[in-house]
């Protein structure tokens, strides 16, 4: 993502390059075992304007192809899938838009796909910077 961008990033792509399709479909594997046993596995993204309002398979496979490597076994099949598009600030000094709309409310919007990682940080901060 562009927000993680870094000096340090960039280092560890130079001594650890990734795949094409990693590069390409700007992939970052994350894998999450869920109550039930199962797993939900991702991600690509897509930055550039107009989406693509289609899924390509190829990168999914590839995603596919390292999971089974890393756990050693073939994966069940796929039952479900979801293509999201998010709003992500454009200013690259912030990760998110804050802005008071009226009285007593704040609308917190943009962070991108990275809400579910930084939401707490993004809620503490809020909250800080608002005194609460």
């Amino acid at each position: 993502s562009p927000a993680y961008g870094s000096p340090a990033l960039d280092e560890l792509n130079a001594r650890q390059p990734q795949s094409a399709p990693a590069a390409e479909h700007r992939m970052q594997l994350l894998m999450v075992q869920r109550a039930d046993g199962g797993l939900t596995i991702g991600d690509t993204h897509e930055y550039e304007h107009p989406f693509a309002f289609d899924t390509v398979e190829d990168p999914y496979e590839h995603l596919t192809g390292v999971v089974e490597s890393l756990l050693g076994r073939p994966l069940p099949r796929i039952r479900h899938r979801w293509a999201g598009v998010y709003a992500q600030c454009t200013d690259t000094r912030r990760v998110v838009h804050r802005q008071q709309v009226r009285d007593g409310a704040w609308l917190v919007t943009g962070p991108g796909g990275r809400g579910m990682t930084c939401s707490p940080a993004i809620a503490e901060t809020t909250a800080n910077e608002l005194g609460w």
